[in-house]
């Protein structure tokens, strides 16, 4: 912040740069909260998750993209709880199209 009445200027406290910092080192340190209080820190949901906790990971198939992973591949976003409906309705309409192809080539 400059002062161009006395043509001094001063630095303003970095907020931003000092809340980076500290959520850069919770984040190192496995915590997306960076309270100071280490036991009201949170882990990520995903931390030390693989695909093999995935609710939609079965056989080394990821369900969602329909095809095969490993159950020590990262986790993607359809992991998270909030993205678990958005997963389900892709594997459902996958399972009309298959259906719907197999019943058509039946009436044939």
């Amino acid at each position: 912040m400059s002062n161009k009445a006395s043509g001094t200027s001063t630095a303003a406290p970095d907020v931003a740069g000092e809340w980076l910092l500290k959520l850069k080192a919770g984040y190192d340190a496995g915590y997306y909260k960076t309270e100071a209080a280490l036991g009201l820190q949170v882990p990520f949901p995903w931390q030390n998750k693989s695909c093999r906790d995935c609710p939609f990971w079965l056989n080394n198939v990821c369900r969602v993209d329909a095809v095969q992973r490993s159950g020590d591949a990262g986790t993607c976003m359809y992991f998270d709880p909030c993205n678990h409906a958005m997963a389900k309705q892709i594997i459902a309409e996958r399972e009309r199209r298959i259906r719907r192809a197999w019943w058509d080539q039946l009436g044939r």
